[in-house]
């Protein structure tokens, strides 16, 4: 039994270090995009448990309203442009909402980071204490980003504490 415990571990840290090698920007792949935003490391010691996300056993648990939400966006089972292309035969992934004939994809950090969308900004405004810790070109004057950022650093903003609880009453 043992064995095939160990076999089975290292088959699935298998497929994450497949992941490991998409860049989420470039390819439509939910594994990519999860593994690189969203996931917590495995610790290296193979024999240690795997982490379950914060959200899940916090002291003050969130409703089943919040967490579903927090868990369809981390799992890319949402409404953005990004996901519905994949169901749609002729589905572009173009974002619908930012002003301007520039075309970027509506995929969760678009969302989160750089659309442009009236609405969406005033949300940033209202949570900009989440984001000036990690991107100094962000301002109430222009809350939205213009350049792209590294993979790390959105998850590192993700992995706040704070950050996609917040949201997730807001989206």
């Amino acid at each position: 039994m043992q064995e095939f415990t160990a076999d089975l571990k290292h088959r699935m840290r298998g497929v994450w270090r497949d992941a490991e090698l998409v860049d989420p920007n470039t390819h439509n792949n939910k594994l990519a995009t999860y593994y690189s935003w969203f996931a917590i490391p495995f610790s290296i010691n193979e024999r240690m448990p795997i982490n379950v996300p914060q959200y899940l056993h916090l002291d003050q648990p969130l409703s089943k309203h919040v967490m579903r939400n927090i868990s369809k966006f981390r799992l890319r089972a949402h409404t953005l442009k990004v996901e519905a292309a994949a169901w749609l035969e002729d589905g572009s992934c173009v974002c619908d909402q930012c002003p301007g004939e520039d075309e970027h994809v509506q995929n969760e950090v678009h969302a989160l980071l750089f659309c442009q969308d009236h609405q969406i900004c005033e949300l940033r405004k209202h949570f900009s204490f989440l984001y000036t810790p990690f991107f100094e070109d962000f301002s109430a004057a222009q809350p939205f980003l213009l350049q792209q950022v590294n993979n790390q650093l959105v998850h590192d903003f993700l992995s706040q504490q704070n950050t996609i609880y917040t949201f997730s009453f807001s989206f």
